[in-house]
């Protein structure tokens, strides 16, 4: 059996593979949003996911480490390692421990910030060729636009979740009970930046190519601050205490 997903919430996956192992088909492959199940006893495994640094590849420690507690790397995608033991071996948890999961969740939130500024690079290229006459550019765009918002969405939650375990350890305590802190995203100190440098560019009053280049680099920029300073107000609000 075949199935198309695509998520963002790796929670979300890990309990759509899990609730077809109870209807018995035990996840087998993975490739581009398409997951491939064979039969199985119903309940027979029980899977996590994992984040990684690596992409496409993980140590040799970490395959002995998981061969030694009877777990199975079933694929990897990426950063995710799809991961499955027994259920009869008894319970399957990755991270038990707070400080476990604040490291877990934070190599997601560094993931996902990647993702992000990859998607507004793309899209304000996407953009900037629409203007310009690409008419396909905007169909793009929009595609762009919908997978950078799925990501930050994801970021919000991911974030939301670092701030509740970091409370559990009193490392944000001060934050979480005034309310009152907040630190300033680098994102929106980068389009602040740039949108100083746009209007340190000189006016346009030449014809030719000189004058089709400064134009081109004043829109590319204008593009580009406008977006970091969208995300970057954005990132500024979910810091909040």
């Amino acid at each position: 059996m075949i199935k198309f997903h695509l998520y963002y919430d790796k929670d979300k996956e890990t309990a759509f593979i899990n609730e077809m192992s109870q209807k018995g088909y035990a996840m087998t492959g993975f490739f581009a949003g398409f997951y491939h199940f064979d039969r199985c006893q119903p309940g027979e495994y029980i899977y996590q996911i994992d984040i990684t640094e690596g992409l496409f590849r993980v140590s040799n420690d970490y395959r002995e480490f998981m061969r030694d507690m009877d777990v199975e790397i079933v694929c990897l995608w990426g950063p995710w390692v799809i991961l499955r033991k027994k259920a009869v071996e008894g319970p399957f948890e990755l991270y038990t421990d707070v400080e476990s999961n604040i490291e877990h969740y934070a190599r997601i939130k560094r993931m996902l910030k990647v993702g992000a500024v990859l998607e507004i690079i793309c899209l304000f290229m996407e953009i900037y060729g629409a203007v310009n006459g690409t008419s396909i550019g905007w169909a793009f765009a929009f595609i762009l636009g919908a997978i950078l918002v799925a990501i930050l969405k994801e970021l919000m939650r991911v974030n939301a979740i670092l701030t509740e375990l970091k409370g559990r350890i009193g490392s944000d305590r001060e934050e979480i009970q005034s309310g009152r802190t907040r630190r300033i995203s680098g994102y929106l100190g980068v389009g602040l930046f740039l949108n100083g440098v746009v209007l340190m560019l000189p006016e346009i009053n030449a014809d030719g190519q000189a004058a089709f280049w400064l134009g081109f680099l004043k829109g590319l920029l204008q593009v580009m601050a406008v977006l970091f300073m969208m995300v970057g107000i954005i990132f500024t609000w979910w810091r909040r205490g």
